[in-house]
């Protein structure tokens, strides 16, 4: 059989070096794979290879995938510069999420940053994720790294596959792997909320503490941020109304302040009785640390400062938080499970979910009700009185021996 004839696209090259007194033979392949689309110019792929077959094999691939559009040229990118350039482009997040984006995708920059991307397989991230989720994967600094909750995982997924969707639609990577991987099921646990009685108990037992008006508005449904960002302009205490304006929140060990979480949180709420005086009695306690610091107090407009006029970090009022509840005898909760409280005990007084959802400030009446409204175990033991089971129960019990 006559030898098939070499392609154009291959030239078969005779190399200055020898092998067993024979010059050594290479086969080029110079193939068009298409036009760069940052200067407009057609693009060719070139290289060698040790046999013909080789060569004709790279050839039938590279003009298979772009025909289908589906070539990309090899670049060299790693995954640390893919995470970089992401990072660096996202100018429109507020700094407390861009810092949230960076934690999310430190363990895959110290893990697989020096990966070029193009090579990143969904076995490099399966990987990670078991070591992550076993808490075996100390930070880069050697401290010790907690195991990661499925909700942790998951937003790293997400915020790792937006970067590689770039490249995809950019036409330099095939496919993101990161998308291929199944997100982990939510583990959440739910959170823990304080009865009618509970409430009361606290609000009663902390009547004298100096952040009494703190934890009124916390039980009023304000985010800890909101609650850290609130000035006294923003309190109309004659119309008895407050404006959520901005947000205090921490990242790292930053502070900073911003708007609101989202355009629903920036609301305008009626102020009830109670909190109206307490926040009265508030004024009043710092009117009365202005007169005794004098030049040495800070008149910083906040709502929530401490003794000398210095508005408290959302981590300083956490802490302030936990120790007014052991004062209190309650069940301890987060702080920012009195917002849930607010929220379920709104619920249980039969208040519309659509209100709820206005008032916490969420832009979803459904969001609000699967994961702020929770039952308790009174509302159950009052259902459970309703319920046409025991009355069925009860009317065949009485039945018997007719």
């Amino acid at each position: 059989m006559a030898r098939q004839q070499l392609p154009p696209q291959i030239k078969k090259i005779e190399l200055e070096r020898k092998e067993r007194s024979k010059p050594v033979i290479r086969y080029q392949l110079t193939v068009d794979i298409g036009v760069d689309p940052e200067t407009g110019k057609r693009k060719q792929l070139r290289k060698r290879f040790d046999t013909e077959e080789k060569a004709r094999k790279a050839l039938a691939e590279v003009q298979s995938k772009v025909k289908a559009g589906t070539y990309v040229h090899d670049h060299g990118v790693t995954v640390a510069e893919v995470i970089d350039s992401y990072l660096t482009s996202k100018h429109a997040l507020k700094p407390s999420t861009a810092s949230g984006y960076k934690v999310s995708l430190a363990p895959i920059r110290q893990q697989l940053g020096d990966v070029p991307v193009q090579k990143l397989t969904r076995r490099h991230l399966d990987e990670l994720i078991a070591v992550l989720r076993a808490g075996e994967l100390p930070t880069e600094a050697g401290t010790a790294r907690s195991p990661w909750k499925a909700r942790t995982v998951n937003q790293m997924l997400t915020v790792f596959s937006a970067a590689l969707d770039n490249l995809v639609k950019e036409g330099t990577l095939v496919r993101n792997v990161a998308a291929l991987i199944d997100k982990l099921p939510d583990e959440r646990e739910e959170s823990e909320t304080w009865s009618e009685d509970e409430v009361e108990r606290f609000l009663l037992e902390c009547r004298d503490d100096p952040y009494a008006h703190a934890w009124y508005l916390a039980l009023s449904g304000l985010r800890r941020g909101e609650i850290c960002g609130l000035k006294w302009d923003d309190i109309n205490l004659e119309a008895k109304t407050l404006t959520i304006v901005r947000a205090r929140v921490t990242h790292g060990k930053v502070t900073s302040e911003g708007t609101p979480k989202s355009k629903r949180s920036r609301r305008t709420l009626p102020l009830p009785d109670d909190l109206v005086r307490q926040l009265k009695a508030a004024r009043k306690r710092q009117a009365a640390d202005r007169l005794l610091l004098g030049e040495a107090w800070t008149d910083s407009g906040y709502v929530i400062v401490d003794q000398a006029g210095q508005p408290l970090s959302p981590g300083a009022l956490s802490s302030r938080w936990v120790h007014a509840v052991e004062r209190a005898k309650v069940p301890q909760i987060r702080l920012h499970d009195a917002r849930h409280t607010c929220a379920t005990l709104m619920h249980l007084r039969n208040v519309p979910i659509a209100v709820i959802a206005a008032w916490l400030g969420h832009a979803s009446a459904a969001f609000t009700l699967s994961r702020y409204a929770h039952s308790q175990d009174s509302a159950m033991a009052a259902a459970a009185e309703l319920s046409p089971i025991v009355t069925l129960r009860d009317n065949s019990a009485s039945g018997e021996g007719r």
